[in-house]
């Protein structure tokens, strides 16, 4: 076996990994409740949608009179 030869087998091994057994294991630990990633996920996004919020009520006078 040559060098590239092994490379190419790793890599499909590493993808095939990814694509089949992380997304199951992603999938049971975000299905616990008490997951420190699924509240770290919940958290990233109550923070995203408060700063589109945010961002919002800020520009409400743009909303209301410009965009007509």
């Amino acid at each position: 076996m040559t060098k590239t030869e092994v490379k190419s087998i790793v890599r499909d091994e590493i993808n095939g990994f990814i694509n089949n057994s992380l997304d199951n294991e992603m999938k049971k630990i975000l299905s616990k409740s008490s997951s420190k990633s699924r509240d770290e996920l919940i958290k990233t996004i109550s923070n995203a949608m408060e700063g589109v919020y945010k961002i919002l009520w800020q520009k409400r006078d743009f909303w209301k009179k410009d965009i007509k």
